[in-house]
């Protein structure tokens, strides 16, 4: 066993990110209970089990990282380094907010209601853009199902004090299923054929995580939209959720829109170019600004579903 204490810079409300992991439709990776979170990573092929553990405050807050199934101290820190970026342990927000309050009234109000809430992260390309793949065109509930499926099939695995926890299978297991597979697990044919053709790309050494991370984002967009079955949208999803840019703007995402009419008060749904008009505000913050206007739109919906 392995661990580390943190103090991620303030503010952090680490009470979001259980609300966002029971709303998420990648809950099955991940394992709540109090006031610690659980998820399993494959480090050289080896599980490690990081288990979070907040004993902080939104404005002094404290986390206390501890690695289980760890073999060296080495395989423990990179497991701690991949948690330090999926929950945004290093992310200060007082710049994003200082954007907000001097350069829009509407996003600052949303700062200040949803005060040090973090970006929920994925732990690289690979696995950000699989899960981007599942979630397209779908409603939550059954990408979660669709998720939940293809890792439990994949079964990297960890038992731990009578609990199984899930790893995200890595692109070799992922790459020899086969097509029939996943369509028996409810998946489209173009579905099943676009989640394993990429990671066929992947383990192949022909798709290079690292040459996307030193790309712009447009040059990484385009490249990333030549492959089969991934357009601007999931690209820029892969940019947010996987390399955690903070000015990457989805303005095609409904979601995105949705919070725009809702809050700005507009009559119409805005457009992708007015969406882009308005961000001009957010530069250099588009992801932050893109990730507030949906959690604010999510606490609307569940206050007014009550």
């Amino acid at each position: 066993m392995y661990e580390i204490t943190l103090n991620p810079p303030s503010p952090f409300n680490f009470s979001h990110l259980f609300d966002r992991l029971r709303q998420s439709s990648n809950r099955v990776l991940y394992q709540t209970e109090n006031d610690s979170i659980c998820r399993l990573f494959l480090i050289d092929g080896q599980p490690v089990l990081v288990k979070l553990t907040s004993s902080g405050t939104i404005e002094k807050p404290e986390v206390r990282l501890t690695a289980y199934n760890a073999k060296t101290e080495a395989q423990a820190n990179q497991a701690f380094s991949k948690c330090r970026h999926v929950f945004s342990l290093d992310r200060p927000l007082s710049p994003f907010y200082d954007m907000a309050q001097k350069n829009d009234p509407v996003l600052y109000r949303m700062t200040l209601q949803h005060r040090g809430i973090h970006m929920l992260l994925e732990p690289g390309i690979y696995e950000a853009m699989i899960l981007s793949i599942i979630g397209q065109q779908v409603n939550l509930t059954f990408a979660a199902n669709l998720k939940h499926s293809l890792i439990t099939l994949c079964n990297q695995s960890f038992e731990w004090k009578g609990q199984t926890f899930y790893a995200f299978p890595p692109p070799e297991k992922v790459a020899s299923l086969s097509y029939e597979e996943l369509r028996g697990l409810k998946y489209s044919q173009r579905k099943a054929e676009y989640v394993i053709d990429f990671a066929r790309l992947v383990a192949g050494g022909k798709f290079r995580e690292d040459r996307i991370a030193e790309m712009s984002n447009e040059e990484a967009i385009e490249a990333m939209s030549e492959l089969r079955g991934i357009g601007r949208w999931t690209a820029e999803c892969v940019l947010l959720f996987g390399l955690g840019r903070p000015d990457i703007l989805p303005a095609l995402d409904i979601g995105l829109r949705n919070a725009v009419q809702l809050f700005y008060g507009l009559e119409h749904q805005p457009t992708e170019e007015e969406i882009r008009r308005m961000a001009q505000a957010w530069k250099g913050w588009e992801s932050y600004a893109t990730y507030y206007l949906w959690a604010a739109l999510g606490a609307a919906r569940e206050s007014g579903n009550k």
